[in-house]
């Protein structure tokens, strides 16, 4: 009798552990949100490197500024690249190719890293599970998309003392891509112009 009693304290511990879930992920997504929603006006430097089988294939470094909704990506080494980012579309200035790139903003796009730290509150609704983990002071969130369809595997999105420390995206290949911010300023009154690219005359332009 006792062991009949044990076990039913122990499924009714797994079903209250199950049922908790969708509350816990429920108040890491709010979290994340609130954290993210804290990143307007902002500008940093970053240093990218993307990883394959652990090792460093690619390397890049350069500054990004977010004025939402749009967003500013510059890579200044080892290629000059201009990325901007807007509700519309999407404008990539390759500066070596002399090349200028046009995309229109389609809905398959909402699901990248991009558009997740423009419109944060998209989180509750695009169907992922989020957790969190403390470590050194640094909270880690981490996005796990319940279905096949977007554009990676899992991101994590790091703060250290509420400022955004780094990303990090894991695609369907196993490739991982590592970004981390430093001299990350918020709250600044960026320029409407640093988001408008002016190419020079002769500018090959691509639109998609």
């Amino acid at each position: 009798m006792p062991s009949k009693v044990v076990q039913l304290c122990r499924a009714m511990a797994i079903l209250l552990m199950l049922l908790a879930l969708p509350l816990q992920a429920k108040i890491a997504s709010e979290e994340l949100i609130a954290y993210m929603s804290q990143l307007e006006g902002m500008q940093s430097d970053f240093v990218q490197n993307i990883y394959a089988n652990g090792v460093i294939v690619e390397s890049s470094k350069g500054s990004m500024a977010l004025a939402k909704p749009k967003l500013r990506w510059q890579v200044d080494a080892p290629f000059a690249q201009v990325i901007i980012v807007s509700p519309e579309r999407t404008e990539i200035y390759d500066e070596d190719l002399a090349q200028l790139t046009i995309r229109k903003t389609a809905a398959g796009q909402t699901a990248t890293p991009a558009s997740l730290l423009i419109h944060p509150e998209r989180i509750l609704s695009m169907g992922y599970q989020v957790t969190q983990i403390v470590s050194a002071g640094i909270k880690v969130f981490r996005l796990v998309p319940k279905g096949s369809s977007e554009l990676f595997k899992s991101l994590e999105i790091a703060f250290a003392q509420g400022r955004l420390d780094a990303l990090r995206i894991l695609d369907w290949q196993g490739q991982q891509t590592q970004i981390r911010f430093a001299n990350v300023l918020v709250d600044q009154n960026l320029s409407p112009a640093l988001f408008e690219l002016t190419v020079p005359k002769g500018t090959d332009v691509i639109r998609d």
